[in-house]
């Protein structure tokens, strides 16, 4: 796996605002067939995942009024354009994430999730790893 992240990772399909609801951030994410938004703030990017919103239901929110903001993720994991695909999977292992950002500088580039790293591992063809159907 001497790929860079760049070379498997894909784009940011969902952006949300902190103050967006949480059914607002669910349908986004059921639209966009992904698992992570990238939550756009004063206080830098934050992350809402599918695994948020479980933890956000389990805990009794309430869906029209509570904001992606009480739930999200701050300071997200992230990793340079160029790093390997094998130190990102290491990352992912040690911090327990799926999805890391992925940055060019101070640009937020892309996201690298699992099924990335999984077509990788298992030979496939750049751009033929179909999109996640909920990951």
């Amino acid at each position: 796996m001497s790929r860079a992240v760049a070379d498997v990772m894909g784009p940011v399909r969902v952006r949300l605002r902190p103050d967006q609801p949480l059914r607002a951030a669910a349908a986004a994410l059921a639209d966009a067939a992904t698992g992570l938004a990238v939550v756009e703030g004063e206080a830098g990017p934050g992350v809402f995942t599918e695994r948020d919103l479980l933890r956000a239901l389990a805990a009794g929110a309430d869906l029209d009024t509570t904001p992606v903001a009480e739930h999200m993720t701050g300071a997200p994991a992230s990793v340079g354009s160029g790093t390997s695909v094998a130190e990102a999977c290491d990352l992912m292992i040690a911090r327990g994430v799926r999805h890391l950002l992925v940055r060019r500088g101070d640009d937020l580039v892309g996201v690298l999730n699992m099924r990335d790293v999984v077509g990788v591992m298992a030979g496939a063809r750049l751009g033929s790893v179909p999109p996640a159907k909920g990951s």
